[in-house]
């Protein structure tokens, strides 16, 4: 029997362009799920991320999100820091280490 991986492939990748792709690849997690996770010990608590963030660019926080990114866990953190600059930092759910920043 044929598997069908070969043509899914080439469909998936056909509509990338067009940013269609992007629900299989990332996607938000919502706040029961996020919940269930910290308290299994699959992401760090909020807090604990938050503060790790404002080590990076202290300021006020606009913006949290967390996300599949692939097969990893991400917080996605907008601050806004004292200089009125607009930070969005990536930061690995499970460990906190900072992933990637730039300005926005």
């Amino acid at each position: 029997m044929r598997r069908p991986t070969f043509p899914l492939l080439l469909f998936l990748f056909a509509l990338m362009p067009l940013g269609l792709v992007s629900a299989v690849v990332a996607g938000d997690i919502d706040q029961d799920d996020a919940i269930r996770m910290k308290q299994a010990g699959e992401i760090l608590p909020l807090e604990t991320i938050l503060n790790k963030a404002r080590q990076y660019h202290n300021g006020k926080v606009i913006g949290v999100e967390l996300e599949h990114e692939n097969t990893t866990l991400i917080y996605e953190i907008k601050v806004l820091d004292d200089d009125g600059i607009l930070w969005e930092m990536k930061i690995n759910a499970k460990d906190g280490k900072l992933l990637e920043e730039e300005e926005d």
